[in-house]
């Protein structure tokens, strides 16, 4: 694949689209501790690998508006939220681009206004229990489901047999509830079944988030259904294979 340009990158964070108030990204990947394993007969230092860290960081603008920055980076009465949040950063617009997505906890939020400038920020997450994850996304950024149906489908090249994880954004439900599903297919002409059922969202419940994992194989072919009597449900949805 080609080298990208990053114009098509997107911030959800915990079902809300913060794209509009974040203008770069510091970062979305994760490190990991070397640990010595270096003994008294070797002539070189060897290691291992240890835990893992997943981060993301971004700058912004300070927007007070509901929905947007301000208000969801600080969320827990006017501090940072102490609840976990699951952060999606697709890099394309189309079915099978990349994403990033972490379990995270909020660890920084600053606000700053420089001489002649308007408002901005910095908020950076740390992962909660998993590194950062790299997945194909299975909507075009986010996708509208007027009512109950299924999206492109995305074919992974091949099959695989270390499970899944997947990740949902509703960013809104005009009336309704909405069970959205990861579903494969091990031919591109087959009958899916249900690989991953995310939590059923209700019209009041919205904005949400969720990122579930499955064990065992995973077909080549996925794609995104929505069951229920809903309407107009607005959804990102990624899978990365484990």
């Amino acid at each position: 694949m080609a080298i990208q340009t990053g114009l098509n990158t997107r911030l959800y964070v915990e079902g809300y689209d913060l794209s509009g108030d974040a203008n770069s990204l510091d970062g979305a990947g994760y490190s990991q501790s070397l640990l010595d394993t270096t003994a008294l007969n070797t002539e070189a230092i060897t290691r291992t690998t240890g835990l893992v860290e997943g981060n993301i960081s971004f700058n912004g603008f300070f927007n007070n508006t509901a929905g947007r920055s301000h208000p969801v980076l600080s969320s827990n009465s006017g501090k940072l939220p102490s609840a976990d949040q699951v952060v999606l950063i697709p890099f394309g617009s189309a079915v099978g681009d990349p994403f990033a997505g972490l379990v995270s906890k909020e660890g920084e939020y600053n606000v700053s206004r420089s001489q002649g400038s308007v408002m901005t920020l910095n908020a950076s997450y740390v992962s909660e229990g998993i590194g950062t994850e790299f997945g194909d996304m299975l909507t075009a950024h986010d996708d509208t489901h007027s009512s109950a149906g299924s999206g492109t489908v995305l074919d992974g090249g091949a099959s695989s047999a270390n499970g899944a994880s997947g990740y949902l954004q509703v960013f809104s439900l005009a009336s309704g509830s909405v069970t959205v599903k990861i579903q494969e297919c091990s031919t591109s002409g087959g009958s899916y079944t249900d690989m991953i059922t995310f939590s059923t969202v209700a019209a009041a419940a919205a904005p949400a988030a969720e990122r579930l994992t499955m064990s065992g194989s995973v077909s080549q072919f996925l794609k995104v259904t929505t069951t229920g009597t809903f309407s107009n449900a607005v959804i990102a949805v990624g899978v990365h294979r484990l």
